[in-house]
């Protein structure tokens, strides 16, 4: 991500013109980039490990909370068994209550982990629709516009 960063600002894209979006990792990259860059906009889609860490490397990420710089959305699926709906409304209350930025959590009551993907079973193109509308108008509504 600090490659990334680094060319973008390099082209002369000022911070809050950046948005960054991701799926399953990526989706919990965007929640750690979040809490350590100041970005127009962040997009998470089932993004694990932010209330439970996975592994010693990849520690839980809910003490970034009152950290975030980046306005962020987090898309969860309710029958996602990796992402359990508890710690959906965990990540919900913490950036309720300790959250500096404007922050938002949407779940989809029918979704699975990775509806997003429509290459999988797991696809749920109702939900997917949505999350890619809800997506686009974070985007619109905290991405800075371009000069």
């Amino acid at each position: 991500m600090r490659a990334a960063l680094d060319h973008l600002r390099r082209a002369g894209w000022a911070d809050r013109q950046i948005g960054i979006v991701g799926f399953c990792m990526g989706g919990r990259t965007t929640f750690l980039v979040a809490g350590h860059e100041a970005l127009g906009a962040g997009v998470g889609f089932y993004g694990g490990g932010i209330v439970t860490g996975r592994t010693e490397g990849m520690p839980a990420l809910l003490d970034l909370v009152p950290d975030l710089r980046t306005p962020w959305l987090g898309l969860f699926g309710d029958a996602d068994p990796s992402i359990p709906v508890e710690d959906v409304e965990r990540v919900r209350d913490a950036l309720n209550s300790g959250a500096d930025v404007d922050t938002s959590i949407v779940r989809y009551p029918e979704a699975d982990h990775g509806f997003h993907c429509d290459a999988r079973d797991a696809y749920h193109e109702a939900s997917a629709t949505d999350a890619w509308q809800h997506t686009l108008e974070w985007l619109d509504a905290h991405l800075a516009p371009v000069d």
